[in-house]
């Protein structure tokens, strides 16, 4: 295997090579593996596309990301060959025009690519989707793969705050953020299912989102209760959804599997639950300041009884069930607006 990309000598010791890593920028603050001729020839052994491969122009400077390039992001996270063909997949979902990958990486908003999972590969891979999954429960998959996303974005199409980014706070996500959803356990089909993917095949969904917004409840006995006290808070005031049109964009709502078993049983139809979650997410006009009132007026955001609406659609509010099964607690993943959540069947290796 003959690899073009350009090669640069660096330290053998790994405390050197990470210092250097800062210095030129490679790196996202944490440690780094080097990218060595043997690591990337070995992801490249999985992947579906020959290394010079074009997989397309990574924004926001435009970088041509190639097999070859992505793999040696791939091997700086950590990467494990198998996983490499999810990497490959999740850059193919994000720069589906819709996506909107050169306004959602130049943004000052907070907003980065979050990976959410399906398919056979999730264990193997070392996918989290159980206790912890959105951060903490360590899994290689789900570490590794959300950064090499990131470092591509990074390195190939030179996203960097303050620079080409002008994103003001930045999220913790920005390091990385890959999860995947516990369909043993869901009640519902599964997101890729619900999508019109197949349910044999790995399947990574990108989505637009802006953190994870945490929400629990201890009171509620009623599901139906607790789902309209989901829905309401998921529209908070200076979201992200009511400063614009409300026809673009998700909202994901994360739902532990024991809440999910309470929902399925007065919903077992999601398109329900997402109708019902739908209806109740809103906020009275009165809510906002004269001024904001005029401007969602404006923009032809409010309804009837002067309720203003977090999204035009049911299908805009996205369940996903995951998490630990220590209940009390729902994570929404709240959108940029100006995205469209996009999702690709991860390729094995040809």
């Amino acid at each position: 295997m003959t690899l073009t990309g350009a090669r640069v000598e660096v330290p053998a010791d790994p405390a050197a090579f990470y210092a250097l890593s800062l210095e030129q920028q490679w790196g996202d603050g944490a440690p780094v593996l080097p990218p060595t001729d043997a690591a990337i020839e070995a992801l490249l052994t999985c992947s579906p596309d020959p290394a010079d491969h074009v997989v397309g122009v990574l924004p926001p400077r435009g970088g041509v990301a190639t097999v070859e390039l992505v793999a040696a992001n791939a091997a700086m996270a950590g990467v494990q060959p198998a996983a490499f063909p999810h990497v490959l997949a999740a850059l193919e979902a994000l720069l589906v025009p819709e996506w909107n990958a050169f306004g959602l990486t130049t943004t000052t908003s907070s907003v980065f690519p979050m990976l959410l999972v399906n398919g056979p590969s999730r264990d193997a891979l070392g996918i989290d989707y159980r206790a912890g999954c959105m951060g903490g429960a360590g899994g290689r998959g789900s570490m590794t793969i959300g950064r090499a996303v990131a470092l591509c974005l990074r390195n190939i199409g030179g996203q960097r705050a303050g620079e080409t980014s002008r994103t003001v706070f930045g999220q913790p996500a920005r390091f990385g953020l890959c999860f995947g959803e516990w369909e043993e356990r869901s009640p519902w089909p599964s997101l890729a299912a619900r999508r019109g993917l197949p349910t044999d095949r790995d399947v990574v969904t990108v989505h637009g989102g802006k953190g994870t917004f945490p929400m629990a409840d201890i009171h509620n006995d009623d599901p139906r209760g607790l789902l309209e006290l989901l829905a309401r808070s998921m529209a908070y005031p200076l979201a992200n959804m009511f400063l614009g049109n409300a026809q673009n964009g998700e909202v994901v709502l994360a739902i532990n599997p024991m809440w999910a078993e309470r929902f399925a049983a007065v919903f077992p139809d999601v398109a329900d639950l997402q109708a019902f979650v739908h209806g109740h997410a809103w906020q009275p006009l009165a809510l906002w300041p004269e001024p904001n009132q005029v401007i969602l007026r404006d923009k032809r955001r409010v309804g009837g009884a002067d309720r203003v609406y977090l999204t035009a659609t049911p299908e805009q509010i996205v369940p996903m069930v995951c998490g630990g099964l220590g209940s009390l607690h729902a994570i929404a993943l709240p959108s940029f607006g100006e995205s469209q959540m996009q999702s690709a069947v991860v390729r094995p290796a040809a």
